[in-house]
């Protein structure tokens, strides 16, 4: 089980991707609404923690989602050890301390992953294999990142590619593709955040690099240029609705999320239909603790607006024991001090990678309501 060295490496694994309350949310929260959304042109992203969240939901609900970007992580149920009996998943804080981040060499080969998604499939816990055919995946990984080692990445390109992703359908921006040293563990822009290699707040370094924009491109294919002011409204809706029990402290998820609509997405906007694309802040970036600095700085409002890409971006909370009311709670291996995303199988919830985990129920709740399904 986990020791304190797992709340201190979190708090060490902070990383970006902040949801904020930009300019246009209105004060108090609305119910998330539904828009028209093509239900083929749904696709995901996130940032070390969302980036393993993203890449579980992908192959959770591969024959929902079309595309997917994962940066400075995502390597699928890299802190499972096993399954025991019918139903749980044995899952080891020492693998997603250890091997998921900082030690590559305790990395298994990717067959060993490949075979647990196609067990997992098989036992009907995830969509079948068959449906990542045609989907489009991005993944990046900076050569100065000291928080998830590029070998983790790698492995998750290995993984894709196995199980059937075809090579063009999957960009890898690597290790040796920036200048100077690289980018540290950061969401990457053009000239916004701390230096190319910084590892530190707010996890959003300037690297000359567009990557909000390579994101969707790689995703959705050319798509106009930027918009330089933004014409649509930001939403903050209330979480609770579409979790498990409306418990969303308990299970690290925050009271209120947020969306991006442009203005062509609204009813009468001028849109027949709109895409949808999800985006995950990393640990110690929710909107309760960072304010708007990633949700405004990091440039997917502004491609989504010019090209009616609705964006939505749940939020994460820090669960620490007295957010417990049914259990006492003395391992720190069940709690998340540090708002991240559940990859590790935080708040007693061991199928968190599958579609009935608890937070990817919630965010498959959320995407359903988008779409008009719920």
């Amino acid at each position: 089980m986990a020791s304190l060295s797992l709340k201190q490496t979190l708090a060490a694994s902070a990383l970006a991707f902040t949801l904020a309350l930009a300019g246009g949310i209105a004060n108090g929260a609305e119910k998330l609404g539904s828009y028209p959304v093509d239900a083929k042109k749904v696709s995901i992203s996130g940032i070390s923690s969302g980036a393993f969240m993203a890449n579980q939901f992908h192959i959770a609900h591969s024959a929902l989602i079309m595309g997917a970007g994962m940066v400075a992580g995502g390597l699928y149920a890299c802190a499972v050890d096993g399954i025991d009996g019918d139903h749980h998943l044995r899952v080891l804080d020492t693998l997603a301390t250890g091997p998921c981040m900082s030690w590559p060499g305790g990395l298994q080969r990717f067959e060993v992953y490949q075979a647990r998604v196609k067990e997992f499939a098989r036992r009907g816990w995830i969509d079948p294999v068959k449906d990542l055919k045609g989907d489009r995946v991005y993944l990046f990984t900076g050569r100065a990142d000291q928080v998830v080692n590029p070998a983790t990445v790698h492995r998750a390109e290995q993984l894709y590619l196995s199980l059937g992703i075809a090579n063009q359908d999957l960009k890898l921006v690597d290790v040796d593709r920036l200048p100077g040293k690289g980018a540290g563990h950061s969401w990457v822009t053009v000239d916004y955040g701390g230096p190319c290699d910084a590892n530190t707040d707010p996890y959003i370094d300037a690297c000359g690099y567009d990557q909000a924009g390579d994101i969707l491109q790689h995703i959705y294919g050319k798509l106009k240029p930027r918009s330089a002011r933004l014409s649509g409204r930001f939403i903050a809706f209330p979480q609770a609705e579409f979790v498990p029990g409306s418990k969303t402290v308990e299970n690290g998820l925050a009271d209120t999320g947020y969306a991006y609509v442009p203005k062509t997405c609204e009813p009468g906007g001028g849109r027949t239909t709109c895409a949808l694309h999800v985006a995950l802040h990393g640990c110690r970036q929710s909107a309760e603790l960072l304010g708007d600095e990633f949700y405004h700085h990091i440039g997917l409002n502004e491609w989504a607006d010019s090209n009616g890409i609705i964006v939505l971006y749940p939020q994460a909370h820090s669960v620490s024991s007295g957010d417990f009311t049914n259990k006492q709670v003395t391992d720190l291996f069940e709690i998340n001090p540090e708002g991240c995303w559940n990859w590790f199988g935080y708040s007693y919830d061991d199928r968190y990678p599958l579609k009935d985990g608890v937070q990817v129920t919630a965010i498959y709740n959320m995407i359903q309501r988008v779409m008009g399904e719920s």
